[in-house]
């Protein structure tokens, strides 16, 4: 990212913060790590708007003083992309993609609120060419910064603002992808039902070189959990001076109902600005019985002279099985009707006995349902797997309850919830044109095809319906049965009965039409005349012709470059075509017909 300059240095400060913003990773020694989720709703090409989701987590600092440089800031930011968009970046023959990001930001301090562009490059990132959602790195870097008295005060903030996506999408030759899929710049919207804010932090007057010693003790709680009567178990406490200046550690002292339960031993006397020093806490177990102290630490901290550290145990004598499962509830999501999708929980036994399973069970929605059930007999320590899976049949939520019976301590019947949304996938528009022919081999003709397709795609799906008009045509054939020595030229006219369906996987186009042929006249030359034998208004196959195609083998269907199409049909006899009907039918219905089309973006 290239440096910005500007005048003021609180605007300094605000082009880093911004930066940071975008997942980066700060250089300043008084920082807070902050984690925040961002939604967008991006307009891709072909597919319309779309998810996305940024995951930002990053080290900024709560406080700084006047004066004072932060940075630079290493940004890292990761976006998730969702099936939809790598669908349709892949419908194009994309296997890669690259580019630029530019992320809005508002950075609000006492002096006013100014948006922020900060750029960030997308490296070359392989497309996956199955299904699944899949991640986009961005980098760049902010410089580092000082700010001055305007910015003081306890409440400046960042918030996210929207970003714009400059993507190029390459094929697997590194030629750029076809439009409009190959370059294209993406508006993205942050989602409105979100809290924009990211970071709250302070500025403050510059202060004293030396910060006095300021105590920190981690953690802040000890918990021994379970322990067999007569064993001990161990844990330490570690004393941090977060000052510069000398700490000194006057006394460390066990109190409370059971402390003589526990022992500490430390090497804490002073504490240099920036070190630490350890102190160690055993544990007795005794009995069946649950176990409380208090670990006291006082110091010569100013503001702090006394930090408590709560202890516990359980100590037990019989040992029992216990239970617990991740995930503890499951959220599907939204999944297409008739998709199917399946979560993996692992139970595990965190108790000092065998665990039996008795029972694994799903009561609710019959659209989650229990796949798999690896659980019977699960040893201390050890786990086994659960799947279940939810296939939605209609639009709406859904809602049931994974149950686990088990001979578990304390919890025997374990509950985790289970939901999910039915829904439909994004879809796709493709007009195209059709060219080619037809080999009618009742006679050896052939007919020529023009015409075109309008198809909807569903992304997720993969299936799609489409209106095939086909234009009214003309053949010559050759009679060879009773004027064999005759040429007949039929005009053909196609009548669709219903809608194209079909699908699009992994690049072979396979598709379903059905359709009367109607053939509103037939003549022989003769003597250099045309000579009506039959047709007419009502002159039609019996039943509609079924045509299925596929692509070739070896061949790659892409909507927005197009491709061929081959297949066989069978034409029924026809009726209504006067008094040389059979006649006709000899010249044209029967198995064994070709039709080999190639389809074309329309322009």
């Amino acid at each position: 990212m290239s440096s910005m300059d500007f005048s003021l240095k609180s605007r300094q400060l605000r082009t880093a913060m911004a930066a940071a913003a975008l997942l980066a990773a700060g250089g300043t020694a008084q920082a807070a790590t902050v984690s925040k989720s961002a939604e967008y709703t991006c307009p891709f090409p072909l597919i319309n708007e779309q998810p996305i989701v940024a995951e930002i987590t990053t080290e900024l600092p709560e406080t700084v003083e006047v004066g004072e440089t932060v940075g630079p800031f290493q940004v890292e930011a990761t976006t998730l992309i969702n099936e939809d968009s790598r669908t349709g970046l892949t419908l194009v023959g994309s296997t890669t993609l690259e580019g630029t990001a530019q992320a809005k930001q508002t950075i609000i301090t006492p002096a006013g609120s100014e948006p922020l562009n900060v750029s960030l490059t997308i490296p070359e990132t392989d497309i996956p060419q199955t299904t699944g959602s899949f991640e986009v790195p961005a980098s760049g870097q902010a410089p580092e910064v000082s700010f001055d008295d305007a910015d003081v005060g306890s409440n400046n903030t960042i918030e996210l603002g929207n970003l714009t996506l400059d993507i190029t999408a390459r094929t697997a030759d590194g030629s750029i992808a076809p439009d409009p899929i190959g370059e294209f710049v993406a508006d993205c919207t942050l989602n409105a039902d979100q809290d924009p804010l990211l970071h709250t932090f302070e500025v403050v007057p510059g202060g004293p070189t030396e910060d006095p010693a300021d105590i920190a003790v981690t953690p802040e709680a000890v918990d021994f959990e379970r322990t067999q009567n007569g064993l001990t178990a161990e844990q330490t406490v570690t004393v941090a001076n977060e000052g510069d200046l000398s700490l000194g550690i006057n006394n460390v002292t066990l109190s409370g109902p059971d402390a003589d339960r526990f022992m500490q031993s430390s090497d804490c006397t002073s504490v240099a600005g920036g070190q630490s020093c350890t102190v160690t806490v055993t544990y007795f177990a005794e009995g069946d019985a649950t176990h409380n102290a208090t670990l006291t630490i006082d110091s010569t901290d100013a503001d702090e002279s006394s930090v408590e550290v709560p202890l516990s145990g359980e100590s037990f004598t019989e040992k029992v099985p216990m239970i617990s499962v991740d995930p503890t509830e499951v959220d599907f999501g939204t999944v297409t009707v008739g998709q199917t999708q399946q979560q993996d929980l692992t139970v595990e036994n965190t108790g000092e006995a065998v665990l039996n399973v008795t029972s694994v069970s799903v009561d609710g929605d019959t659209s989650l349902s229990l796949v798999n059930n690896g659980c019977v007999n699960v040893n201390a320590g050890a786990t086994c797997p659960v799947t279940v899976a939810y296939a939605p049949t209609t639009e709406g939520t859904n809602t049931a309850d994974l149950t686990i019976e088990s001979n578990a301590d304390g919890n025997p019947v374990l509950t985790v919830p289970l939901t999910g949304e039915g829904g439909t996938g994004s879809t796709v528009d493709f007009l195209l044109d059709v060219e080619g022919q037809s080999m009618i081999e009742a006679n050896g003709g052939t007919l020529p095809l023009n015409g075109t397709i309008d198809a909807v795609l569903n992304l997720s799906t993969r299936m799609y319906e489409a209106d095939l008009t086909l234009e009214k045509t003309s053949g010559t054939f050759r009679i060879i049965r009773f004027f064999s020595h005759l040429k007949a030229q039929a005009d053909v006219a196609f009548e669709q009965v219903g809608k194209t369906t079909g699908s699009l996987i992994d690049g072979t186009l396979t598709s379903k039409s059905k359709a009367y042929v109607e053939v509103p006249k037939v003549r022989v030359s003769l003597f250099g005349f045309g000579l009506p034998i039959g047709g007419g208004d009502e002159c039609r196959t019996a039943e509609p012709v079924t045509i299925n195609l596929e692509s070739p083998e070896g061949e790659t269907f892409k909507p927005l470059e197009g491709g061929n199409l081959t297949g066989t049909y069978e034409l029924p006899p026809l009726e209504n075509c006067g008094a040389l009907t059979d006649i006709i039918n000899q010249l044209m219905a029967g198995p064994g017909n070709t039709i080999d089309l190639s389809l074309t973006p329309q322009l």
